[in-house]
């Protein structure tokens, strides 16, 4: 069962070295409120869903070993995708036994599924006080209180090769140009592209999705990668697909690793989306203790600068410092004006209608 628990960790850490330039001198900034003298007992460790590559590097430098250094408690990864770790923690709850993880970042929307199903803690200011340090729009909708905690905001931007597409794409029409035969990437459920499709089709989410469907078989030809966040990145890298949909964090990365890549966001708008921690019911109560703990730090202005500092978000916290590098960028939603410019889709929306539409992508691009 343990063997289970834990998943193979990730070494990557060139990445760790190339960006730690830019957060170096803000890394230590404030004195977070996570990490006082406690009586509750420490577990040797708390096992942490994340994302691997980039994702995982960020939060290990500016979470996770902070927070081990400041406790002594090891923090182990566990790699299993997001939608695939929601039925073990269903399966948990329901029998009332401990979950495989103790802290989940997720998704914002499988959060707010799991929370709508009575899956997660509810955090409050005297367990993770940083909670009244964010901005309005961490607190989670359609939930009472705080089962989950939004940590920054993103982007899907179009990720594009300099060497192959010489020039700035100023519309997402691009990608359905016949010479681009195999060249694109896309996610493998179609998250981050799909509002902009049935957008761009005439059609409306979620009364009229068809115009969006027709839209994506014409696509499909062009289409020559469906991956997640490793294997986008490593294809952006590599020049396989040369143009993607894609978190602006993995074009971050492709670029940190010398490959010749740019991002930009076209006149139809992108997709903005969050992404959240929250700690699963049903774990040791010391173990929820810390899990909390890890949470706080989390949002500490310390952590959120350099965590969301390499990857290149804005962070929720509003003592923490925004990446100079990225603060004028059309992808950074940091400002009323970039803001017109994110598509964003109501949370109740999202709930009861993204399965749906994940599997209408995968039914098309079969």
């Amino acid at each position: 069962m343990e063997n289970e628990r834990r998943k193979k960790q990730w070494s990557r850490r060139d990445f760790l070295k190339t960006s730690v330039a830019v957060t170096a001198g803000a890394a230590f900034i404030g004195v977070p409120t996570l990490v006082r003298a406690s009586n509750v007992k420490k577990p040797d460790e708390l096992i942490v869903r994340a994302w691997g590559g980039a994702w995982q590097d960020a939060i290990d430098l500016g979470v996770s070993k902070p927070f081990s250094e400041k406790t002594g408690i090891k923090i182990i990864y566990d790699n299993t995708e997001d939608n695939e770790i929601q039925p073990k923690l269903r399966m948990a709850f329901r029998h009332k036994s401990r979950p495989p993880i103790d802290v989940n970042w997720d998704t914002t929307i499988n959060a707010m599924r799991s929370s709508l199903g009575g899956l997660a803690v509810n955090m409050d200011e005297k367990r993770v006080p940083n909670l009244k340090h964010l901005l309005s729009i961490a607190k989670p909708e359609l939930v009472k209180g705080w089962p989950l905690v939004k940590v920054y905001s993103y982007t899907y931007v179009l990720a594009y090769r300099t060497d192959v597409v010489k020039e700035p794409p100023k519309s997402w029409w691009i990608l359905w140009d016949k010479k681009w035969k195999k060249s694109v990437g896309l996610y493998d459920d179609g998250i981050g592209f799909t509002p902009v499709v049935v957008k761009m089709a005439g059609g409306s989410i979620p009364e009229n999705m068809k115009p969006g469907w027709e839209l994506y078989r014409k696509l499909k030809p062009n289409v020559g990668l469906l991956g997640e966040d490793e294997s986008l990145t490593q294809n952006l890298i590599t020049g396989q697909t040369p143009l993607q949909c894609d978190i602006i964090v993995n074009a971050i990365e492709a670029k940190r690793k010398k490959a010749p890549v740019a991002w930009t966001v076209p006149k139809e708008g992108v997709v903005m989306e969050t992404d959240a921690l929250w700690v699963p019911k049903n774990l040791p109560e010391n173990v929820e203790y810390w899990a909390l703990k890890y949470v706080d730090y989390a949002l500490s202005a310390q952590a959120q600068t350099a965590w969301c500092g390499h990857l290149g978000l804005p962070p929720m916290n509003r003592a923490a410092k925004v990446n100079a590098a990225y603060v004028n960028d059309p992808a950074f939603p940091n400002t009323e004006a970039k803001l017109k410019k994110m598509i964003t889709t109501p949370a109740a929306v999202q709930v009861h209608h993204q399965k749906e539409w994940f599997a209408k992508f995968a039914e098309i691009m079969k």
